[in-house]
């Protein structure tokens, strides 16, 4: 790697910044998911 994993992707690389959207996108899915289902199974 010639650079390090913390800093932004460079903005002509497709992939990186399309692969960190997704990641994003997933997190926020999965993350809104977990928080529904925690809520609709203790708070009956």
């Amino acid at each position: 790697m010639d650079r390090p994993p913390y800093t932004d992707p460079p903005e002509d690389d497709p992939i990186e910044v399309w692969g960190r959207r997704i990641g994003r996108g997933l997190a926020i899915v999965v993350g809104l998911a977990l928080a529904y289902y925690l809520l609709a199974t203790y708070l009956r």
